[in-house]
């Protein structure tokens, strides 16, 4: 979308937040609880006590984050989630929340300095002048999904996914999805710039992190856990339990064009959760003998590329795929939150039913915002936007889904646009009935979703896997 409407004439009190893919808690005492804390992260309170925090620690409305030389990620009775880079203090000013967004809830908070990353929840969703993040430059808010910040003496704020608007003193700016604002100061005008906000990354580690605070995620070896790419603690690879469970694939047979579908059958995971083997419940395909060439798992959900195999005993050319296994499965008749993309698979060009070429693992980047609020496990939305790199151009999806079956959806494409001559033709949708994308949701109280998608275009069959939390 077009930066349009840059200059506002006045700064209305902006907010921002995290939407997390978890339930939502009721009403609490407390403002937040750490979900991890990593290195000598301290809260710091009004009266200028200082404590240590820890994974599933408390913090109260009017206490300061502060990460020191590690970091942490806590999660808003609202469902709001605020990850901290090292060197950042964080306070809450004044947070309210009785379980709903009823018109009494609010949320005001400082960056007194470095670096974050957010997410929206309850708070603010029907009105934003109730939360509001404040830096001595600027004030920070956003009418959409997610942003980063990194704030010295200057800020800069990259959007991921909606609009986020940057005022002072100066005049107001808003920035569309990808774009990145630069305030020098609190008198000079919040402008455009090339220089993304750039969370630091969590260094390597050789062992065992001093001043590692005791009852955090470790690995298997007591070391601090990994951080993945949002900052938060790495879920091992732990192997899946063959059994029954749910697959979203999107396959091509050898001359044969592009075929995806929601299954549900007996699922047969080898030793790293890489899918090994697919038998349908109900007469549907079956898969067999595939060549695994990149998988992953949380443990809570699979994730994987075939570049041959079988499919119902024909020669497949290519498939990827989501899977769940049921025993991590709660189905719940309603979701209303929203979810970012933390993997997918490479991305895979087919044309006349044969491989063409395929993209890079983990490129492919995308959110859902989901309203699953009908209790018969139909009729609920949710709107998505995907981010397809491949072939030297990018592919962006927009569309709507529905609900089926109690977790599943099925969506079509509103818009596929490229930044290169792949929709020079209009792009479509290549799922059966010309559909874009079809996934699921899995974990407890659906904490993930994976789902397939396809389209054509003027490269030929674009098709992948991707999944959220």
């Amino acid at each position: 979308m077009a930066n349009k409407n840059k200059k506002k004439h006045s700064c209305a009190a902006l907010a921002i937040a995290l939407v997390a893919a978890y339930p939502l808690s009721g009403h609490a005492a407390n403002a937040a609880r750490v979900d991890f804390a990593l290195g000598d992260v301290k809260a710091l309170g009004p009266d200028g006590r200082s404590r240590s925090l820890a994974k599933g620690a408390e913090i109260a409305s009017g206490e300061t984050i502060d990460t020191g030389s590690g970091r942490a990620q806590v999660r808003f009775s609202d469902g709001a989630q605020v990850s901290l880079a090292p060197q950042t203090q964080f306070r809450i000013d004044d947070y309210q929340f009785s379980g709903k967004a009823d018109g009494s809830e609010k949320g005001f908070f400082s960056l007194l300095r470095g670096a974050m990353r957010t997410i929206t929840g309850l708070v603010g969703r029907s009105n934003r002048d109730n939360y509001k993040v404040s830096t001595t430059v600027a004030t920070i808010g956003i009418r959409g999904t997610e942003y980063s910040v990194t704030y010295g003496n200057s800020i800069n704020v990259t959007t991921g996914e909606g609009g986020v608007e940057v005022c002072n003193a100066a005049g107001c700016l808003i920035l569309n999805s990808g774009e990145t604002g630069y305030v020098p100061d609190s008198n000079t005008r919040p402008v455009l710039t090339d220089k993304k906000a750039e969370i630091p990354p969590p260094p390597v580690q050789e062992g065992r992190l001093p001043g590692f605070v005791a009852g955090n995620d470790k690995d298997n070896e007591g070391n601090p856990a990994a951080l993945n790419a949002l900052g938060e603690p790495a879920m091992p690879i732990v192997p899946f339990a063959s059994g029954p469970g749910g697959l979203a694939a999107a396959y091509t047979k050898t001359s044969y064009g592009p075929e995806a579908g929601i299954l549900g059958g007996t699922i047969s995971f080898g030793a790293s959760s890489e899918l090994a083997s697919f038998s349908d419940c109900c007469g549907g395909p079956s898969f067999s003998s595939g060549t695994v060439a990149e998988s992953g798992t949380d443990g809570l959900i699979a994730w994987g590329r075939w570049t041959s195999g079988n499919v119902s005993g024909s020669p497949l050319e290519s498939m990827t795929y989501v899977a769940g296994f049921n025993a991590n499965a709660v189905v719940v008749p309603s979701i209303v939150r929203g979810y970012a993309s933390f993997a997918s698979t490479a991305p895979v060009l087919t044309s006349g039913g044969y491989f063409v070429g395929s993209g890079t693992p983990n490129s492919v980047t995308g959110t859902l915002n989901v309203n699953f609020s009908s209790v018969s496990g139909s009729g609920g939305t949710l709107s998505y936007v995907l981010h397809v790199p491949i072939s030297g151009e990018t592919f962006t999806i927009n569309g709507a889904a529905q609900q089926y079956a109690g977790t599943g959806f099925l969506g079509t494409s509103s818009s596929i646009t490229s930044t290169g001559s792949g929709c020079g033709s209009p792009c479509t949708g290549s799922i059966p009935y010309g559909d874009a994308i079809q996934g699921f949701f899995t974990g407890n109280a659906a904490q993930r979703a994976g789902a397939n998608y396809g389209f054509n275009s003027s490269l030929g069959n674009v098709s992948g896997a991707i999944v959220f939390k």
